[in-house]
């Protein structure tokens, strides 16, 4: 079958650990994206759910802290409700 060239912009980090994967796998990194390619056509979609991580609640607290930080530093700004309280 004849092959065309699919150029992507990817991670190097990213890169590095997909042509690990691979290769733990006995693939090359080309063969595994054929492989998802084959699937997404299959699926007519993503073999796999995409959704957003929740964050663990060390995670959050992490968030909650760095925003409660940067509020004490000064970097918030004081809003009036669109509606009054009832």
């Amino acid at each position: 079958m004849p092959a065309t060239t699919l150029n992507i912009r990817i991670d190097p980090e990213l890169k590095e650990q997909v042509d690990q994967v691979a290769r733990s796998l006995g693939l090359s990194s080309s063969a595994a994206f054929n492989i998802f390619a084959r699937q997404f056509v299959a699926y007519r979609g993503f073999p796999f759910p995409v959704v957003a991580p929740v964050p663990t609640e060390a995670d959050f607290s992490r968030q909650m802290d760095a925003v409660f930080d940067r509020m004490r530093a000064g970097h918030s700004q004081e809003h009036n409700p669109i509606e009054e309280p009832r």
